[in-house]
């Protein structure tokens, strides 16, 4: 099975050890391919123990839990990422990350900040939302897509597992 964080490697080569506690992401953008996975899964733990300790008490798990439930996870993209690599103090990941919820097609756009503990693993620290995008209207004469044409939401499922749900 892919992982849902779109590296193409399967699961339990890519975030899987991450989520298990069996290897600590090397680097930011790992960290937050991670993270997305998490919340795909709904492991709402592995969101909460990658926070920085600073913070941790504003976070509300129940609010994550429900929210990472009630999305359908389409996928991720990473646009840009600055430092965070392994012999880095700090990093600057940009990302959308794609999902429908109630009917929509959202894009959440953001630019998160990342810093190492002083165990060595990379913290999410905070993220700023440039842009949340809902689904525009479709054009009339739209190309149908079959149900075994790849998604055009571009998760690299077969449609009638994805969107054609």
């Amino acid at each position: 099975m892919p992982c849902p964080c779109g590296s193409q490697l399967p699961f339990d080569r890519c975030c899987g050890p991450y989520l298990l506690g069996d290897a600590m992401p090397p680097t930011a953008e790992a960290l937050m391919r991670s993270r997305y996975t998490a919340y795909t899964r709904g492991d709402i733990g592995y969101i909460e123990a990658t926070l920085a300790s600073d913070r941790r008490a504003a976070f509300d798990p129940v609010a994550a839990k429900n929210w990472a439930t009630r999305a359908s996870w389409l996928g991720l993209r990473i646009v840009s990422s600055a430092r965070g690599q392994p012999g880095d103090a700090d990093g600057v990941v940009s990302f959308v990350a794609s999902y429908r919820e109630d009917g929509k097609l959202i894009e959440h756009h953001e630019v998160s900040q990342f810093r190492r503990d002083d165990d060595g693993a990379w913290r999410f620290v905070e993220g700023d939302a440039r842009a949340v995008v809902t689904e525009p209207k479709r054009a009339a004469a739209t190309a149908k897509v079959g149900r075994n044409d790849p998604c055009p939401c571009g998760s690299g499922k077969k449609y009638k597992f994805c969107c054609g749900r």
